[in-house]
Order: structure tokens, then sequence, then C-alpha cells
């Protein structure tokens, strides 16, 4: 004869049954993210088990109790080293390390993301940064050979630009637009020399090089004039200009964004809010633009592009219905 189970006792039971699936599917979850993570190794490789992935595809013969991944793209384990999963030939692993930048080396060579240099030294082999590297005899840049530098003499300068003794150089490039190696970086793409200003190792016209210098955010000024991204800002006053953020400045009298004057903006109320915007006490701007329907007294920026003052919401300097 069947025993009648209370109705009370049957939803007790069913609630601690749902409740005891649920912990062991949260647990089996966590279990599933921590052996997740533990076996990605970083930059597309990842170990399973007793094999060895690259984006997806089994790297053939790799020990994964030795593999161990070292730095954009290489990897090495016992008896192999790889690049992005693909062997590096004749490479020696027990010797093979990643130096940056692209840049990695074993007892006897030196090599540019997984292709060797020819005739580099890797005993003596340096990383000066942006992509420039030496060893006693030869500079390289991007892991190519710089024609004529002088390897003993040669360091990287920052922003593309490089000198010897001799010679200065822009990516890798001799740089015959300098009068010689007295190349100065100044930030923001720009360098002069003792004769002339550079932007992006175009010749500032006008320019002066002796008072010349960078701000931030592209503007950059000499004692007569001011200059965005190289191009001279017509009628700005050097003396007297500020930054406010967000591509805008200004001046006693006019407020710029991105080196062009900004319509109708008041110079002493003037703020960046983030994201494009900016108002006064009158106006709210959207990239140097007024920004037309907006109340100045009650706008706000929000983020990712969104704004809104008392009545209306704004998305990227639109409207929203």
């Amino acid at each position: 004869m069947m025993t009648k189970v209370p109705f009370k006792t049957m939803l007790v039971l069913l609630l601690l049954t749902t409740a005891t699936q649920a912990i062991f599917a949260n647990i089996a979850q966590n279990n599933h993210i921590a052996l997740f993570l533990q076996d990605h190794l970083g930059d597309g490789y990842r170990k399973i088990g007793s094999r060895v992935y690259y984006r997806g595809k089994e790297i053939p013969n790799a020990n994964a109790g030795s593999f161990q991944f070292l730095g954009s793209g290489y990897a090495k384990d016992t008896w192999k080293v790889y690049f992005r999963g693909a062997i590096i030939v004749d490479a020696s692993p027990s010797t093979f390390q990643f130096l940056g930048e692209g840049y990695a080396s074993d007892a006897w060579r030196v090599y540019f993301y997984g292709k060797p240099l020819s005739n580099a030294t890797a005993s003596s082999f340096k990383i000066l940064g942006n992509g420039y590297s030496k060893d006693p005899w030869k500079a390289y840049y991007l892991g190519k050979e710089i024609n004529g530098a002088n390897a003993s003499s040669f360091e990287n300068l920052g922003r593309g630009y490089a000198k010897d003794n001799w010679s200065s150089y822009y990516r890798g490039e001799k740089n015959d637009k300098f009068a010689g190696p007295n190349t100065q970086p100044l930030g923001g793409q720009y360098a002069k020399d003792n004769w002339s200003v550079f932007y992006k190792n175009q010749k500032v016209e006008e320019a002066s090089a002796s008072t010349f210098a960078y701000l931030d955010d592209g503007y950059a000024k000499d004692a007569w004039n001011l200059f965005y991204r190289g191009v001279k800002v017509e009628g700005g006053s050097p003396n007297s200009f500020k930054l406010i953020g967000n591509g805008y400045a200004a001046d006693p009298w006019t407020v710029y964004y991105q080196g062009v004057k900004v319509k109708g903006a008041s110079p002493s109320t003037f703020k960046a809010l983030g994201g494009g915007y900016a108002k006064d006490s009158w106006a709210v701007f959207y990239r140097g633009q007024e920004l037309n329907g907006a109340g100045a007294s009650t706008f706000e920026y929000l983020d990712n592009g969104y704004a809104r003052d008392a009545y209306t919401k704004f998305y990227r300097g639109e409207k929203l219905d």
C-alpha cells in the first residue's frame, strides 16, 4: 500500500532538489571558467589536456607539459620554438628569449616577428625602442637594416626619430630634411633642429626653431605664432594662449577647436565637457559648432556621446526624439 506524502513535504523536497542542482551547476560553471583561464596562455595559445592549440588549430607534437607563451606570438616547449603557432626552424629552445617589440633571440640568431635577421649579433643585440634596435655593427628599424647608420653612436630619440654622430633618421630612413644629427623631438609629432621645425617630418612654415615649444593636444607655439598639427593658427596670441581640453583652446579673444575659431564662443566662460561637447554661459557647442536648441545653464555631458539639458537628450551632437 502506497503511503501518501504530504504536499508541503513534497514541495520542500522539490525546492531542496532544485537548489542542490543549481549549486552543483554553479560549481561546474566556476570550475569550467577556472579551467578555461588556466589553460589560456595568451595571444591565441591554449592548452587543452595534453594538446596545444593556436587560434583553434592544434600545434602538432607540441609538448603541453613544457609549453610556455613568451609574448608577441612567440612560444616554446622543450624541443621547439614557435611563432604564431608555426615552428621557427633551427631556433634553440633552451636559449630562446623574447626581447620585446617583436624581437627575440637565441644563442646564435636574432628574430623579428619570427624571421631571422641576417648577420645580427645575438649576444650583443639591444632594443632601443620605437622599432629601433642595434648590435655593435648595425642599426635596425622594424627588423630592417638601416643602411649607412653608425651603430656605436646610434640612438633612438622617440616619435620615429633617431640619430648617430653624422646623420638623423625618421622611421628608419636617413632624414635629409634635417641639417644634421641635432634633431630634437618635441612631442605630438613635432621635432626641430637648429634652424627649422617639422611636423610629421614636414617643415612647418614660419615657425621659429629657437622659441618653438609643443604645448599638448596638437597645439604648439613660438614667440610669434600658434600652430595646430603643423598648421599656423591665424590670429592666435601665443603669449596668452591656454589649452582647455578635448581639442579646445583659447586666448583672451577667441576660442579654437582643433585650430579653427569657434564662432560666437566666449573665452572667459568657456569650458570643455568631454566627448566633443563644450559650453560657455550662453551656448553649447559640439566639436566646435554651436548646438542649436541646447540650454547652456542645464547642459551636461553624460558618457559615450550622450548629453542632455533640462528638456532634451543628445547623442553625438544630434537631438534624440
